[in-house]
């Protein structure tokens, strides 16, 4: 009975590893880039995997509620799991978001801390234009003034 416990501490403690690497992954602001694309053409097909996103944020907390009692046990795996819940299933969401638009052609772009501050500062006709043209590929040192 002694050995048993240390294994499933053992199980505990990579179960909660494993889920904070999960929970710390979360991508910061970016835009759908795709050589030539418009926003416009990027919001539809955002649009389009807003079920897939939403349908792997539910599978990922399934598999996480799965994993969790084989590693933490019926008790304690599962109630870590509820406690990091909204950002496994953000996380989860997140990465069938990607996959989607990666089938439609689409890659994410991090937006840099300049191109962030350019938009926050821009009035909504303007943010539209650059947000256009970075999803097309564009930079900020690229965009048409005037």
């Amino acid at each position: 009975m002694t050995v048993l416990f240390p294994i499933r501490a053992l199980g505990v403690l990579l179960c909660s590893a494993l889920l904070a690497a999960c929970a710390a992954q979360t991508p910061g602001p970016s835009v759908p880039y795709q050589q030539g694309a418009s926003l416009a053409s990027a919001r539809a097909a955002f649009q389009s995997c807003l079920g897939p996103a939403q349908q792997a944020g539910q599978n990922t907390m399934a598999g996480h509620y799965i994993g969790s009692v084989l590693w933490g046990g019926v008790v304690v795996g599962p109630i870590f799991v509820a406690s990091n819940a909204p950002a496994l299933r953000y996380n989860g969401e997140v990465s069938g978001m990607d996959r989607c638009m990666k089938k439609r052609g689409f890659t994410r772009r991090d937006l840099t801390p300049q191109e962030m501050q350019a938009l926050e500062a821009a009035d909504p006709v303007t943010r539209r234009a650059i947000l256009d043209h970075l999803v097309a590929g564009g930079t900020l040192d690229t965009l048409p003034r005037g």
